[in-house]
């Protein structure tokens, strides 16, 4: 029956009829068993008993002429890569292949990938790395628009006008929040593809993407992440996308149970199945800043704010390699954002520079004290003022403090500038970074 003939007047109906008519009727009644023997005895079989036979191939064997190998003397065009280039030499995004993205649950994974796509849209370089402009698409299955908003916000926060409109010409940011965003689905035992994938083809060749990134796997798949079979049907579905689109296809990925306290970034380090990582061709793990590094570069009251970014997979350069970043909140937007870090190992006080014993300085007084203002700092500069030093190296020393993360400027409430008795022109005080 086809749904437009529907009548629900009719079907209440025969319901009752048929309730009425079971008390008085005495003759065989049939049950859903009789009917599916009826049904058998007429021929009929169940989908999965049915043997499919597989139609013959349009050729007999595969094609051995084209299989030959062949040697260029001259060599292969090295691999293109969409992202930026980190320490060890390791190029991220390879296009035309599945890169894995892994890092716990709210520890950076959507910050980054709309941080680095910014970059690549923009075709701004990253910490030095060249970058070509590239079009983006960021699928999204936990944040609904206006959270995207904020945090592409707060990654261009300080970019120039032009930069900006080169992003928002060249990079969507779709939300799948309120949507069956499955690119997978269980029929019995076998796994097939929802046509989600075909759609986010479709999508990002309309729109030209180079880069389609898919925020993250385990909000796109069904089934057991454990299975082998899972972990195939969903790389099936993303490798449509490479082959369709060219791209590279970002896979953003939680981090296995075990590896939640992980002090290095490993293989295994994706939930769920190996198959997973052995269908990406790049594998990145973001995970917090590890004891060691913590103690080698003092960092110890402000290790929250430091990640180590990981390479443990990488068919196409060197693996094992890493770098740092920096968690930077962008008080406008209410949230933070990321951005590349070098650490330094701290000079021993013996051999200190006057602008590292400045900045010492400058730190104690801000962790020692509540709502210390920019004048207020100027007000102790000169050689006879608290910090023996002039107005010029207090500002850059204050720089050198934010950009490392230790201290920042905050907008301070009405009611904490009356508490702090300070001018009604004061907005920000200085404070240590948490």
């Amino acid at each position: 029956m086809e749904p437009s003939n529907y009548s629900e007047a009719d079907a209440d109906y025969q319901f009752t009829d048929a309730i009425n008519r079971l008390a008085t009727h005495t003759g065989e009644k049939r049950t859903i068993a009789t009917i599916i023997d009826m049904a058998k005895a007429g021929g009929y079989q169940f989908p999965w008993a049915v043997k499919v036979t597989p139609s013959p191939s349009s050729s007999t064997s595969f094609d051995l002429n084209n299989s030959r190998p062949i040697y260029n003397p001259s060599g292969l065009p090295a691999r293109e890569f969409a992202g930026p280039e980190i320490e060890g030499g390791a190029r991220l995004f390879p296009m035309k292949a599945i890169t894995l993205l892994v890092a716990l649950g709210g520890n950076g994974k959507t910050t980054y990938t709309i941080k680095v796509a910014s970059h690549i849209a923009a075709g701004k370089p990253y910490h030095g790395s060249n970058i070509q402009q590239r079009r983006v698409i960021i699928f999204n299955v936990e944040e609904n628009q206006d959270e995207l908003n904020r945090k592409y916000g707060a990654a261009v926060n300080g970019w120039t006008d032009a930069e900006r409109n080169a992003v928002e010409d060249n990079l969507r940011l779709i939300s799948c929040l309120n949507m069956d965003a499955r690119l997978t689905r269980f029929e019995e035992r076998q796994v097939y593809g929802t046509g989600l994938a075909e759609k986010m083809i479709d999508t990002a060749q309309t729109f030209g993407a180079e880069v389609v990134i898919i925020d993250h796997l385990q909000g796109f798949v069904s089934g057991d992440l454990n299975l082998s079979d899972t972990a195939t049907a969903l790389s099936r579905e993303a490798n449509k996308i490479v082959s369709e689109t060219k791209s590279a296809v970002v896979i953003a990925a939680h981090i296995a149970k075990h590896n939640i306290n992980a002090q290095s970034v490993d293989s295994g380090f994706t939930t769920g199945s190996l198959a997973f990582e052995n269908a990406a061709r790049q594998v990145i793990g973001i995970i917090p800043i590890s004891d060691d590094d913590v103690e080698q570069y003092g960092l110890e009251h402000v290790r929250q704010n430091y990640m180590r970014i990981g390479v443990p997979k990488n068919s196409y350069g060197p693996a094992g390699v890493g770098a740092y970043l920096a968690k930077v909140h962008v008080p406008d937007f209410h949230t933070i954002t990321v951005e590349p870090f070098t650490p330094r190992i701290p000079v021993s006080g013996a051999v200190q520079t006057r602008q590292d014993k400045l900045k010492q300085k400058l730190f104690e007084h801000i962790t020692n004290s509540i709502g210390v203002t920019k004048n207020q700092l100027d007000g102790l500069a000169g050689m006879d003022g608290q910090f023996n030093a002039s107005r010029k190296s207090i500002h850059e020393a204050m720089k050198e403090l934010s950009s490392d993360l230790l201290v920042e400027l905050r907008n301070i409430t009405r009611k904490e500038r009356k508490k702090l008795k300070l001018p009604r022109q004061v907005k920000q005080v200085y404070g240590v970074m948490k």
